[in-house]
């Protein structure tokens, strides 16, 4: 990767910072189709590889907002699904697509704004933490079910739980890439090339942050969602 893809790369990346720390998503919607453009390579073991500190930064501000009972069913969910989706990208990937899946997205988000208080039920966040493993296994985008699911809470909540349950869906793929053959040396250097863009966007992602709080949240979060899925479904 040359000098100016590196550069477009970090700008790519910084640019998904500031939308992940402030909406408390959009890390791999926003990052991943950009970073596709740039170097196909660098989705989804590099990426998520170089998002770990982002993510745990992200949980450790909030934690002491995030209601208990929340995250065991929807890491249960996850891991469960990055297992299968893994699988799948190896095997049969042509039995999941992003269209598929941005139908699914699109489909939470119509239900979200129908039933404004949506209650995070342990069945509700095992299966939303289900398809998010098995998108992210497949193609690094894990979605924004979970965000959907949510969206209700405090701003400190949201963040603080998304923040924690990205670290570990993260954690999760990178952990299958490893028998899979995806996670290697040449992965590991492409990640250290990122994380310039990581540090700006941190940087960059202060009076974002202290915007978007209450109703403003949700509706961020809706519509980094909706644009998620038109973006899957146009991606195929």
């Amino acid at each position: 990767m040359g000098v100016g893809e590196l550069v477009l790369a970090n700008l790519a990346v910084a640019a998904a910072t500031v939308v992940q720390l402030s909406a408390g998503l959009g890390l791999s919607l926003v990052g991943v189709p950009m970073l596709v453009a740039v170097d196909p390579r660098l989705v989804p073991v590099p990426f998520a590889l170089s998002a770990l500190l982002l993510m745990l930064g992200q949980w450790r501000v909030d934690a002491r907002a995030v209601p208990p009972g929340l995250l065991l069913p929807s890491i249960a969910g996850v891991a469960v699904g990055t297992a299968a989706g893994m699988v799948l990208a190896v095997l049969q990937p042509e039995l999941a697509t992003r269209r598929g899946y941005g139908l699914i997205v699109l489909l939470a988000v119509a239900l979200a704004v129908a039933v404004p208080r949506l209650r995070p039920t342990t069945p509700m966040l095992a299966g939303a933490g289900l398809v998010s493993g098995v998108m992210g296994g497949i193609s690094g985008v894990h979605g924004p079910l979970m965000g959907l699911v949510v969206s209700h809470l405090s701003a400190q909540a949201v963040r603080g739980f998304l923040g924690l349950f990205w670290l570990l869906a993260y954690l999760a793929l990178l952990a299958m890439a490893i028998p899979a053959g995806r996670l290697g040396w040449g992965e590991v250097w492409l990640a250290l090339g990122l994380l310039p863009g990581i540090a700006l966007g941190a940087a960059l992602s202060g009076p974002a942050r202290r915007w978007l709080h209450g109703p403003r949240l949700r509706w961020a979060i809706l519509g980094i969602s909706a644009a998620g899925g038109i973006a899957l479904v146009a991606a195929g």
